[in-house]
This record gives structure tokens, sequence and C-alpha cells, in this order.
């Protein structure tokens, strides 16, 4: 196993940002995209990292062969969308040795569960870590290909093994390269510290005209007015109720900000307008992005199934995976991470 090499799973925005960034560090880095299509955007392996660094690197490998990927790798970093780890899990199968470590970035919520599910029922043998952070490490984006743009590098990103007594070594692996990551208790804790499902599907929904009219405004500081950021503090309580019901506490995600930026404010909307990572973060020109597709299916669905379960009210966690099967005219409950998608009599056992 080559201690140099670090695999990237997926093309995206954080794909291509933390590719760059640990290239910059001196690893060897392979990108993975699933299509052909996104292999061609690239005309050159040369990235030019912009933001807080302006340094052009040059990427080892892109690639659509996994195994050319993560063959020698000794970890591997998912950044696809959280809805598409079972495919990903899926054509990493057979390539996985013993030893590897395998991070998902982030998990949302129950991750690791979907994932390993997903590479034993593929005929994966291999005693990998697995593991999982429970947001991603960087504030990003990348408008141009291969031209990300990092806005900040959050602190405390916490990190956790599927299989608990993996996350020191795990979080030893991450540490080496991000300074800010910091053992979680469980993946409980990591899976439950969502809070892409607080500040992604919402303001989406409520600002769905003018993203539908391709306005351009900025997606935290502009979309999340007073209103909405009143409606999110009312969601991240039905969240936060849920994993203390697991036996877990979480930040809500008015201290999350003050824990990962140093924001301060009041209150959610004050926390939101005085968070310098998200000044310059715009709004999808698109209606079908993955604030929506990844947000609803992997973060809202399982609090709601918990909640469920734990008989604590989920209204407005239920009202917008409801709201969303309506505007996008798609079961996101049958699609999402659902009974039949994750053991929930194994997730409350290991709680």
């Amino acid at each position: 196993m080559d201690h140099s090499k670090i695999a990237v799973i997926s093309t995206g925005n954080g794909g291509q940002s933390l590719a760059a960034y640990l290239t910059l560090q001196g690893r060897r880095v392979a990108l993975y995209a699933r299509e052909q299509e996104r292999i061609d955007m690239f005309r050159t392996n040369r990235f030019t990292l912009g933001g807080i660094f302006d340094e052009a690197v040059d990427i080892d490998l892109i690639s659509c062969d996994m195994r050319a990927v993560v063959e020698d790798a000794y970890l591997v970093m998912v950044t696809t969308p959280a809805q598409y780890h079972p495919i990903v899990a899926r054509a990493m199968a057979p390539h996985l040795v013993d030893g590897q470590t395998v991070v998902l970035n982030p998990g949302r919520t129950f991750g690791t569960y979907v994932f390993d599910k997903t590479l034993r029922e593929n005929g994966c043998r291999a005693e990998v870590l697995l593991g999982e952070t429970d947001t991603f490490v960087f504030t990003c984006r990348c408008k141009q290909v291969g031209r990300p743009v990092i806005f900040e590098i959050k602190k405390d990103v916490k990190i956790a093994g599927h299989v608990k007594e993996h996350t020191p070594l795990i979080a030893e692996t991450l540490s080496a390269l991000f300074p800010n990551v910091v053992p979680a208790y469980s993946v409980l804790q990591t899976g439950l510290t969502n809070i892409g499902m607080i500040f992604h599907p919402l303001p989406i929904l409520m600002n769905i005209t003018r993203i539908e009219a391709k306005e351009e405004f900025r997606y935290y500081i502009d979309g999340i007015s007073p209103l909405v950021a009143t409606v999110l503090e009312r969601l991240d309580s039905e969240r936060v109720a849920v994993a203390r019901g697991m036996g877990v506490e979480v930040p809500a995600a008015f201290d999350w900000l003050q824990d990962r930026y140093g924001s301060e404010g009041n209150n959610l909307y004050e926390r939101i307008q005085n968070t310098h990572a998200y000044r310059n973060v715009y709004a999808p020109t698109e209606i079908d992005t993955r604030y929506i597709h990844e947000d609803i299916q992997t973060g809202c669905v399982p609090v709601s199934c918990l909640g469920r379960r734990l008989n604590i009210p989920t209204d407005i966690t239920d009202a917008s995976i409801k709201w969303a099967s309506v505007v996008y005219n798609c079961d996101f409950y049958a699609t999402g991470r659902n009974e039949s998608a994750i053991d929930f009599d194994a997730v409350l056992a290991g709680a």
C-alpha cells in the first residue's frame, strides 16, 4: 500500500477542492468520476486553487476506472453526494483490500450503515476502516472546472468509525491532513449532527421561484431571512430532540455555527449573517440540486424514521419531505434512507 496515495471519489465542488488541497499537502491524488463525460471536462490535470489559497497543482490521476483510482491508496475519501453512496460502494467493493481507510465526507445521517451494507452485499470481504465526518471539511465552490475555491477550513470537524474502536485510528490518519479533525463519540453523533438537513432543503423550497428564475443571490446571506431562520430553528429542534432520544448530545445549529466558524449573534439569523465563510456562497441556479436530492433523502428521511420509532414529533421534518416530494414530483420518503435501506433496530441497539 502506498502511504502517499489518496483516492478522492467525485469531481464535484468537494472532490476538486479536496484533490487540489491534498496535492498541495504533498500527497499523490487519484480523482474518480463515474462517467467518461466528467473526465472529458478536464483539459489538463493542472488545478488552480483559489480562496484562502493561491496555488496551482498537478493532480496525479483523473479517471473513471475505480480499480486504478483506489489501488494502493491508503486513504479513500468519498465526497460524492450521500444519495450516491450505494452506487459508489458497489463500484468500490471488488477493489478494496485489508487495511485501507474509507471516509465518507460527510456521511450525512447513517451513511456508514448504508455504505457497509452495500459493500458486504456486493462481495467485499476486505477489512477496511470505514468512517464518516459530520460535515465536509471545507466551505468551497467550483464554478469552473479545475478551479476550486476554498473559502474556509472548518473547525472542530468530527470523525467517527463505523466500528467505534476504529475511530482513534481514522482520526489519527485524517489529523495528519486536516488540523481541525477530532474524534466523535460514534457515528450516531456524526450522523445526527447533520446540519445539511437544516441549512439546505427548506431554504431552497422557500426560495424556489427565485432559483427557478435563475436569480443570482447569496444563498445564506440573502436566502435565509429572519422568517426562514425561525423555521429552521424549529426544524433543528426536532433533530436535536431525536438525537437526545438516542442518548446522543449534538449541537444546535446556533451553537454549531460558533463552534465551526466562530460566528456570533443572538439568534440563528444573526449568526448566519455573521458567518464570514458564507458571504460569497451563491444559491444554485437550477432547482435540481443536491440541497434537495441529498439532504431530504439522507437527512430528513432517517430523522423522520427515528422520530416515529422514538415517539418524538418531527412535524416540520415530515412537512419538508412531503413538500419536496410535491414540488419535485418524487416520493422522497420511498427513495430515501428509510426502513428498507437501514436496519434501524441495529442503529437503536448501537445507541
